[in-house]
């Protein structure tokens, strides 16, 4: 099985009809969305919704809640605790490790960080450590507003590019999954979204959080191993299982035990 770079994509808790097309489109994690998408009114009707879908629903899904220091939290562990079809909950605005070891001592069940202001940003290393995180990632939206940033300029990419780097590091070294790349706010640019995906992937990211299901098709094309790609890996673990050797040439490129790893990873051996 050929490892994959993971789709999230985000559905709104008061559309919850589009849950099932988000997976017929490719999704391979559909987020359900209690935070950003939902206006303060409708929180509470869309947790009796997500309630009533919980029941009928067959697929698992994650979950999107509010902010730890916003007074729906309280009202969304609630909610979870009954909700039987949950696998995780991404948490937004983390600024500390205590937050993700409470969520998850309440609930039970793995959590994604997402980093989304300065404080965050600078806590990243403490983040990692917390217990229950499986992943993090970052909000480009809100944090780039609060740095008084542009997002989509050169200064807001060397500053980005420096957080995706300690996203990746800390994650490596607190064996947390790879973390996931940020939304592409344009939905419409399918080439864009594309270079986003490859961008992150070659940054050692192992997935993306997705706001439209245009997006999943570009992503996922644009992520996929090229045939050359896999041959070369197949070669390698074939001349491995049959020599024994950690060293060796496959394709005129010398072959040593980090190239044999990568290419276990990269065919899910």
């Amino acid at each position: 099985m050929i490892l994959n770079f993971t789709a999230y994509l985000f559905v709104p808790a008061i559309r919850l009809d589009r849950v099932q097309k988000a997976f017929d489109g490719g999704a391979d994690i559909v987020i359900i969305d209690l935070e950003d998408a939902v206006a303060s009114a409708q929180k509470a009707l869309a947790r009796q919704d997500l309630a009533d879908f919980d029941k009928i629903t067959k697929r698992p899904y994650w979950l999107r809640i509010n902010a730890a220091h916003t007074t729906d939290y309280a009202h969304d562990i609630s909610l979870i605790k009954n909700l039987c079809h949950v696998q995780g909950v991404l948490l937004p605005k983390v600024e500390s490790a205590l937050s993700i070891t409470a969520l998850h001592q309440a609930i039970g069940l793995p959590i994604i960080a997402v980093v989304e202001t300065a404080k965050g940003v600078l806590n990243i290393g403490e983040i990692a450590t917390a217990k229950g995180l499986c992943a993090m990632t970052y909000g480009c939206l809100d944090l780039t507003k609060s740095l008084g940033m542009m997002l989509g300029t050169p200064s807001a990419k060397v500053v980005l590019d420096k957080i995706r780097m300690d996203l990746l590091l800390h994650s490596a070294i607190n064996g947390l999954n790879p973390p996931i790349e940020t939304i592409f706010a344009d939905f419409h640019d399918g080439d864009g979204v594309a270079n986003f995906a490859k961008y992150a992937q070659n940054f050692g990211f192992g997935g993306q959080l997705l706001i439209h299901p245009k997006q999943i098709g570009p992503v996922k094309n644009a992520t996929k191993p090229n045939e050359d790609t896999l041959n070369l890996a197949r070669q390698v673990l074939k001349t491995h299982q049959q020599t024994g050797q950690a060293v060796f040439s496959v394709q005129g490129k010398m072959v040593d035990l980090p190239m044999i790893e990568w290419a276990k990873k990269l065919l899910g051996d």
